[in-house]
This record gives structure tokens, sequence and C-alpha cells, in this order.
């Protein structure tokens, strides 16, 4: 039994060595032909590498700051109502030119009117009053005089006992009456003399409030923007057109950071650029105090506006800031490593 079962492993081993055997074959014949096919293949060309140079020469450089200038009018108006009601007609348009003192909105003055109107009436009756008071001025104090005299002589006729005491003070009554009617007519007729003032001044207020119902131009320009149209309501101190003067040119204003505004002087040398072209230009002028978020604020005053663009575009602005010596290479030269620039 032993004997026959060692004939089938000793043949599995002789089956595994002949396998083994042609793989080891195959293997070698697959490695001659590489070889081969790698001999016969001719060898990648060698390119020279080349370098650009450029020459390092010393001289002066500008030193700028860059930064986005907002191109603002010089002159610019909003146009607002003083008075609460419905535009009836506005007669300009966005990009009309107007001229000082032309009628640019027409607001509803029907109510004022009728208020002008009230107050007219209400004059009138107390003017009336008035002059019908002071026509009985003349008869109460001629009564008040006649009266007087009454009572002076009663008080004569008292004292000899001509009359009795009763009589007396019936005068006496009569005449302070006829003084009381006549100092309350005058009062009358002052507070009348007040309630008509403070008409005309109320008439007068309604009168300037009419006048403020046509709204006229304050100068010469264009219409750069109309908010509102014919009959929407409108309210004291609501913006309804906006005017600018392009005769009187624009300023770019730029707002930038605290550490560069300190750097720039009235006078710095400016450069505006816009699609490839550029403009030559100087600050005007540095403001005060800061504007939003803190920045310092400086503005470069032009006849026009650069390059025709619109009002309040945003346009790339270069302010000179100083110059540096030393020696000057080209930009693709330098190299940056570690946050430290290297000359290559």
């Amino acid at each position: 039994m032993p004997v026959l079962n060692g004939r089938p492993m000793k043949r599995k081993r002789i089956i595994i060595m002949i396998a083994v055997l042609f793989l080891a074959i195959a293997l070698a014949a697959l490695i001659r032909k590489r070889k081969h096919e790698l001999s016969v293949v001719r060898p990648p060309k060698a390119y020279t590498t080349v370098v650009h140079a450029a020459q390092v020469n010393a001289g002066e450089l500008d030193l700028d700051v860059r930064y986005l200038g907002e191109i603002v009018p010089v002159t610019e108006s909003k146009i607002i109502s003083k008075v609460s009601g419905f535009i009836e007609n506005i007669f300009v348009d966005e990009g009309d030119r107007v001229n000082k003192g032309d009628i640019l909105v027409k607001i509803d003055d029907r109510e004022i009117r009728e208020r002008i109107r009230q107050t007219d009436a209400l004059i009138l009756s107390a003017k009336n009053n008035h002059a019908a008071l002071k026509m009985k001025i003349p008869g109460l104090e001629s009564a008040a005089n006649t009266n007087k005299g009454i009572f002076d002589r009663n008080k004569i006729l008292y004292s000899k006992k001509a009359i009795g005491r009763e009589e007396l003070d019936i005068s006496e009554k009569n005449y302070r009456m006829a003084l009381s009617e006549l100092d309350a007519t005058r009062k009358s007729i002052l507070a009348l003399k007040s309630s008509i003032d403070s008409l005309k001044a109320q008439k007068a207020g309604e009168a300037v409030l009419l006048d403020y119902t046509m709204i006229k131009s304050p100068f010469t320009g264009i219409v750069s923007k109309r908010t509102l149209s014919a009959g929407d309501l409108v309210a004291p101190g609501k913006t309804i057109l906006q005017l600018v003067c392009p005769d009187d040119g624009v300023k770019v204003v730029v707002h930038m950071a605290p550490e560069d505004f300190t750097r720039i002087k009235t006078g710095a040398r400016a450069e505006l650029s816009f699609n490839g072209k550029r403009m030559a230009a100087a600050v005007s002028a540095i403001y005060p105090s800061a504007g939003r978020e803190s920045l310092g604020i400086c503005n470069i005053r032009l006849p026009r506006s650069p390059f025709d663009l619109p009002y309040h575009a945003r346009i790339e602005t270069r302010l000179l800031t100083g110059r540096a010596t030393g020696l000057i290479a080209p930009l693709s030269c330098l190299l940056r490593h570690q946050d430290k620039p290297l000359v290559v």
C-alpha cells in the first residue's frame, strides 16, 4: 500500500517541474525579444535648453499703489419734493438736457389751492368784522364820554344832596358799562387784526407750498436718474430725479488703506487706465476725514469723465508714492521663495 500511494505524488512533482521549465524558457525568450526590439529603436534627440538672459541696470523706479476709483460728478443734485401729493407730470427723462429754471415736475395742487381759497374767505370775513368794529369805536367813545359827564355831574349833585344815591349808582353803572363795551370792542379789533395777520401768514405759507408743486431745475445739466413716474404718490424728502452738470467736470474718488493714504500728497502724480488706455492725472485733494470702514480718501479732479465712462463707474487708479534707487531687472527674473523675492 505505501508503494502504490507514492506513485501519484511523484507523477505530480514531475508535471510541476516540467511546467516551471516551460515558463522559464518562455520568459527567457520574451526577454531576448524585448532586448532585440530596444536595440533597434533609435535614441531620442537631445535638445539644447534655452535660457533667456536680461541685463540688470542701475536706475530709479516709481513706487505706486493701485486702487479702483469711482467717477463722481462735481455737481450732482437730487431733485426732491417738499410737499406731499400725487405727481401730475414729469416733463423730462433720463439723458435729457435741462436749463436752469426749467419745470421738471408738476405735483397735484388742488388741495393746496382749496386751503388757500378757504383762508381767503376767513381773511375776508375777519376784515369785514374788523371794519365793522372799527366803525363802532367813535360811537362807543362818545357814549363813554357822555356817561362819564353824567356820572361826574351826578357826583357833584349827590355831594350837594340834590339827587339820591340810587341815581348816582345808575349813572356810575352806565359809565362803567360804556367803558367796558369800548374796551371789549378795542380788544376784539386787536384780536381780529392778529387773526388777519395769522391768516395772511398761513396763506403765504400755502402759497410757498403751491410754488413747491412746480419743481424747477436748480442748474443747467443732464437728468442722470429718474425714480418716479406720473401718478406716483410723493412725500417730502423723496427723490424724484437726479441731475448732474457735465460742464463742472468730475472727480475720481479713491478710498485707500491708511498705510497707503499717509504716503499720498496733494499734487502727487496719478494714472488712470481702462481697456488698455492710460491717462495722466494728479491728486487734487486729500480728505481730512476717513470714509467708510475708516479708509483714507483722496480725489482727482478732471474736466470730464475719463474715457467717456458713465458717472459712478469704477476705474483703475495708480497713485505714485515716491521713487526707489537700485538695480532694475524685468519682472520675469523675479522668483518668490519663502516670502522672499529672488532674482534668477
